[in-house]
């Protein structure tokens, strides 16, 4: 092996693996263990460690509705005068989401995943979609918000943020073929939602495109950048460098397509937020009645 075929490989393992921009992976946490819970609640069930009436199933039941209960506080919040210095809002809104999903868990624990009577089942039925469609609700609120607990954004704000943006002919004046290719991506993205209007098929596919797009020209980006080093021969120095500007480069292809892909959508977001908003709030008020009288069908009768 030549000296200049080692100090090749030598670069090519040098060679950085691409870095994703850190996710908060509290929440995907949080329902992995609630649903291990509930497994595990599930599968002990039936064997008699309590009942829904006696003291234990009564407290586990009590638990799961006072939980239940301050779910209304996060609107109440958004509403009320009074309430306005009750706190922050989004940390209303982070207790609204946990409470949400722990509240329902422990009245399934309550009942031992049994319906005992036509009243619980209709109570049981209207939280366990109240719930559901809260999980939506909290995807849709973030495709329209800065972040979970971030203010809502608007159209005009993402066109601002893209053209805010570096110019991608500055950035990649050295690969003319990768710049063009991001331009006529924003063009193409842009051209599916004219109106805010885009079909159910490009709405459901643009993510997965989009990612596939990313890793594509990153790859290109690579190609690019790393050619001269491995023709010649460049110092530890020159490669750190480089490695710093790749990843620079790297972030900024997925932060520019993750915005083209976030403004081509937003207008259905906006209209999936607003239509799930109309659905969840009966739910939620034939939850607290359903649960009111069926408090009280189990403490008279």
């Amino acid at each position: 092996m030549t000296a200049q075929t080692l100090q090749r490989n030598l670069i090519e393992k040098r060679r950085p693996r691409l870095r994703h921009p850190p996710k908060d992976y509290g929440w995907t946490l949080y329902l992995i263990v609630i649903t291990l819970l509930m497994a595990a609640g599930y599968s002990v069930s039936h064997d008699g460690f309590y009942k829904p009436g006696d003291d234990v199933g009564y407290y586990i039941g009590l638990a799961g509705g006072l939980m239940m209960l301050t779910l209304l506080i996060y609107p109440l919040r958004k509403r009320i005068g009074f309430m306005r210095n009750w706190g922050l809002l989004p940390g209303w809104f982070k207790w609204h989401m946990a409470f949400g999903i722990l509240g329902p868990a422990l009245i399934m624990f309550h009942s031992t995943f049994m319906i005992g009577s036509v009243n619980a089942g209709v109570a049981m039925v209207c939280m366990l979609l109240v719930s559901g469609s809260g999980i939506f609700g909290r995807f849709f609120y973030t495709k329209i918000h800065n972040g979970l607990y971030g203010r809502n954004t608007t159209y005009q704000q993402l066109q601002e943020e893209l053209e805010g943006s570096k110019d991608v002919k500055s950035v990649f004046s050295f690969a003319p073929g990768l710049q063009q290719k991001l331009v006529d991506y924003r063009n193409y993205a842009m051209n599916l939602s004219k109106g805010g209007r885009i079909s159910v098929w490009n709405f459901l596919t643009l993510g997965f495109r989009i990612q596939w797009f990313t890793r594509a020209l990153i790859i290109e980006l690579e190609d690019a950048m790393y050619a001269d080093a491995n023709e010649k021969q460049w110092s530890d120095v020159q490669m750190k460098r480089l490695d710093e500007l790749f990843y620079q480069n790297a972030q900024f292809i997925r932060t520019y397509l993750l915005t083209v892909r976030d403004l081509a959508q937003f207008s259905t977001y906006e209209k999936l937020f607003s239509l799930w908003h109309i659905f969840h709030v009966p739910l939620v008020y034939m939850l607290a009645f359903s649960s009111i009288w069926h408090v009280i069908a189990v403490h008279k009768y």
